[in-house]
């Protein structure tokens, strides 16, 4: 599943948050999650308000930093 250098990384991560390599990952995959989910949310909301798809939205240059 992960490689050894991976595995050292996560266990001494872990370590410093005071944190099981399992709840680590738990936590750490829980907030991607949910990351991934407002962001999904934020581009539906701006492409209802511009009527246009998501799919529309994210073509290239059609969404900058500025326009948000």
């Amino acid at each position: 599943m992960f490689t050894p250098e991976e595995q050292t990384a996560l266990a001494a991560h872990a370590a410093a948050l005071n944190l099981s390599a399992t709840e680590y990952i738990r936590q750490t995959v829980a907030d991607r999650a949910l990351s991934w989910h407002r962001e999904q949310d934020t581009f539906r909301a701006i492409a209802q308000r511009r009527g246009c798809t998501v799919e529309e939205l994210l073509q290239r240059g059609s969404l900058t930093d500025d326009s948000l």
